[in-house]
């Protein structure tokens, strides 16, 4: 067992979220190849609206960081 924070076994949770990264951006890339209009309908706020939620997730799958957005 590597270095666990908070309970969670820090080298296994980045190997997890590299390999849901990856197939995340393959997922993304094959449905812009197919259909191209879709990146054109992306707006900055479709783009906010997602970086909220990502934001939103990690703060609470881990609140005892006290994680904030990056100015």
């Amino acid at each position: 067992m590597g270095i666990s924070i908070g309970g969670i076994d820090v080298a296994n949770e980045i190997v997890e979220l590299h390999y849901q990264l990856r197939r995340t951006q393959k997922i993304l890339e094959i449905l812009l190849s197919k259909t191209p209009q879709i990146g054109q309908s992306l707006t900055s706020v479709d783009l906010g609206l997602a970086e909220k939620d990502a934001l939103d997730f990690v703060q609470k799958k881990f609140p005892e960081m006290g994680i904030q957005r990056k100015n």
